[in-house]
């Protein structure tokens, strides 16, 4: 099945990757970058990870662990930018975009309490009780929400600029375009103001992705420089210039679905909070 829409470049030979090997790679890099983040760090925090090199005879400084932990950040930022463009695929070729964005809004919800265990609370690797991590991470824990929170929000508003854009296009397409950019505004200030993951800085990649679309060379482009200059400064400490490598993949997508039947599509949705659950437990059970 055929649903790309950037013009007819998949029929270039170099267009050689389907949708399905698009979410396997976006799903084993998060894990990479998820393991490191709630299992490699806490580890060289609590000095197990050099405990257990050393029992298989290995002699690693806190540097090289160090190193070690932010190579494989860098190979996880990889994840998002293959998240965002599988997103805009998935709302261009989806049958009903209020059951999109309650799927996504539903599964925010439901990965949130996942995803202050595995990932936010990374310290608490000592307790399995929840009442305790609470209380001694509720800052910590308020700071941050998953990124399903993103990106539902940002399917609103591409199904709200969607609107716009159709009811205004006839009339004025310069003030269609104008007027379709507002709910990108209104989303971008909600994730920010609740902190999701990626804030305001995501659902300005997914609107980048989304007014590009047909052209995917430029649309690659232009969100990878402005995730490199908005998220990689020594304010927040970001490391987004390693995804440049994520969106060259995305350019080779040949607009198939692939392998992956229609029938396990919720296993992705699903791996999420299924995933970040097995990091906070084998957290507890490694390093306790």
């Amino acid at each position: 099945m055929n649903y790309s829409t950037c013009s007819d470049q998949n029929k270039l030979n170099y267009k050689c990757i389907s949708g399905s090997f698009l979410k396997i790679c976006a799903i084993v890099i998060m894990l990479i970058d998820h393991l490191a983040a709630g299992l490699v760090l806490p580890s060289i925090i609590s000095g197990d990870m050099y405990d257990f090199l050393s029992r298989f005879g290995i002699d690693v400084t806190l540097d090289l662990e160090i190193q070690i932990y932010v190579f494989l950040r860098g190979v996880g930022r990889q994840a998002f930018p293959i998240f965002c463009y599988l997103l805009v695929e998935g709302f261009m070729h989806t049958h009903s975009k209020a059951r999109y964005s309650i799927t996504l809004a539903a599964f925010a919800l439901i990965s949130e309490i996942p995803f202050d265990l595995g990932l936010i609370t990374y310290k608490a690797y000592d307790t399995l009780n929840l009442n305790t991590i609470y209380t001694e991470y509720e800052t910590q824990i308020w700071e941050s929400q998953n990124v399903y929170f993103t990106l539902a929000l940002g399917v609103i508003a591409m199904w709200a600029a969607d609107s716009i854009l159709k009811k205004l296009k006839g009339i004025n397409i310069v003030l269609a375009y104008a007027a379709s950019i507002i709910p990108f505004g209104l989303a971008a200030w909600l994730a920010y103001y609740m902190k999701t993951d990626y804030d305001a800085c995501g659902i300005a990649v997914i609107a980048i992705l989304y007014y590009f679309h047909s052209i995917c060379i430029l649309a690659t482009l232009l969100a990878y420089i402005f995730l490199t200059f908005t998220m990689s400064t020594p304010i927040n400490g970001g490391m987004e210039e390693w995804s440049l490598p994520a969106f060259m993949i995305i350019n080779l997508y040949n607009g198939q679905r692939g392998f992956i039947k229609k029938n396990f599509k919720y296993f992705f949705y699903i791996f999420y909070p299924a995933h970040l659950l097995l990091i906070f437990f084998l957290r507890y059970f490694l390093l306790h």
